[in-house]
């Protein structure tokens, strides 16, 4: 047996929120060595809705989804998926995400989601500045903010509790009529009754391109990919050992941003963390891009349309079941229909993809510390991974340095014990 190769920090995961972290260590001056066996911005890191929504501070469990529920589950025209066969091995998570929707805990998530989410667009842009290349421009980024619509004038009035809501927490955004939303978009008069504007939001114009100009960035600066897929974690004196399908590694400091598949490591790292995978979907139609100039939500189908580089991306819907199962068609056929509702025939899509997002019935990622010493979490964004990532890569580099806010501990994983 070979001795374990060594490193200083040791990162699994090389996704958005791995690339992210390590970034911030080599800041820090520390060495790092990404493990994961794909590509790095792979998975959900490269299919997401590529919108920056630093104006998510709402937890997806909250008093107002629980009288929807029933239509949620069972109309045919959800947003929302459940493979009922999976319905015993899924009812824990189940139950925990309708906890998190009593009041006070959804106003606890929203609280932690507003010191996660302030500095994103900072972080961001300054992130982006560092590793812009001349030769990407697939790897732009646009400040153009995001705009949540409603094809229905009933519900764009409803919404103003919620509108009241964000505004209380200070995030930036305007209540526009359906002329405002035309002015902005105009493919999308005569569809939108109004809309609510982020003003503050970006997008990417390809989040792979984005991601592969970090990978090659971070190498620049001498941080080491090892295409290998981390099985578990056991204690060391001197740290943490790693034990790959390509040999082990014995780091000083190990940080878990494995994404959907971090349950696993965190387990052997002495934690039972809920975590549950959430199924998406995107379709991708060339040269439809010119549609709109920024992302946009129909709040009504609860998924985004985004102009890519080359392409539009509509991504979105949620769908519970087993990471392994096959693609379901008919998530592909919501996203096409109601999307071809609104602006017509599109044609044959040019990609389909469906990926995994790791998430937390709380809508709060896991970051700080394990139970095991030299590890930290950094996953379980659901949703906003992309979003967190830079903020994420700076608050575990403040752990690791002792520095991290006192505010953080509400998203350490002894929140759900041991």
């Amino acid at each position: 047996m070979h001795p374990p190769q060594q490193a200083d920090v040791a990162i699994i995961g090389a996704g958005i929120v791995g690339l992210a972290t390590a970034w911030a260590l080599l800041d820090q001056g520390r060495e790092v060595v990404l493990i994961d066996p794909g590509s790095p911005g792979g998975e959900a890191s490269s299919g997401n809705a590529a919108t920056l929504a630093n104006y998510a501070v709402e937890p997806l469990a909250r008093p107002s989804l629980l009288p929807s529920l029933p239509s949620l589950l069972f109309s045919p025209d959800s947003p929302f998926h459940l493979r009922w066969r999976h319905l015993l091995r899924l009812t824990p998570w189940l139950l925990r995400f309708v906890g998190a929707a009593r009041r006070s805990q959804a106003e606890h998530a929203s609280r932690v989601l507003c010191h996660l989410l302030a500095p994103s667009r900072h972080d961001w842009l300054a992130l982006h500045a560092s590793i812009q290349s001349d030769d990407s421009v697939a790897a732009a980024m646009h400040q153009r903010g995001a705009l949540y619509f409603f094809r229905q004038s009933r519900n764009w009035k409803a919404a103003r509790s919620d509108f009241e809501q964000r505004q209380r927490l200070g995030v930036a955004q305007a209540y526009l009529d359906a002329q405002e939303v035309a002015s902005l978009e105009p493919a999308l008069e005569g569809v939108a009754k109004g809309a609510i504007l982020f003003p503050d939001a970006c997008h990417l114009g390809d989040p792979s391109q984005l991601a592969a100009c970090l990978a090659r960035k971070l190498e620049r600066r001498g941080a080491t990919f090892i295409p290998a897929r981390a099985a578990s974690l056991k204690r060391h004196a001197r740290g943490a050992c790693i034990h790959t399908d390509a040999g082990s590694w014995l780091a000083e400091q190990v940080v878990v941003a494995a994404g959907a598949w971090s349950q696993p490591l965190a387990r052997s790292a002495g934690n039972r963390i809920p975590l549950e995978v959430e199924r998406g979907y995107h379709l991708e139609f060339s040269g439809a891009e010119a549609l709109l100039r920024r992302p946009c939500c129909p709040a009504e189908n609860a998924f985004y349309m985004t102009p890519l580089a080359g392409r539009l991306r509509i991504a979105g819907t949620v769908e519970l079941g087993h990471p392994a199962d096959p693609a379901n068609p008919a998530r592909l056929a919501y996203l096409r229909r109601h999307a071809e509702a609104m602006f017509g025939p599109l044609g044959p899509a040019s990609h389909e993809w469906l990926g995994l997002r790791p998430s937390l019935p709380d809508s709060l990622p896991v970051i700080g510390p394990a139970a095991m010493p030299n590890v930290t979490y950094a996953f379980g964004h659901g949703h906003l991974g992309l979003t967190l990532a830079p903020t994420t890569g700076r608050l575990v580099a403040a752990s690791l340095a002792g520095k991290a806010p006192d505010w953080l501990r509400h998203c350490h994983a002894s929140r759900f014990g041991r």
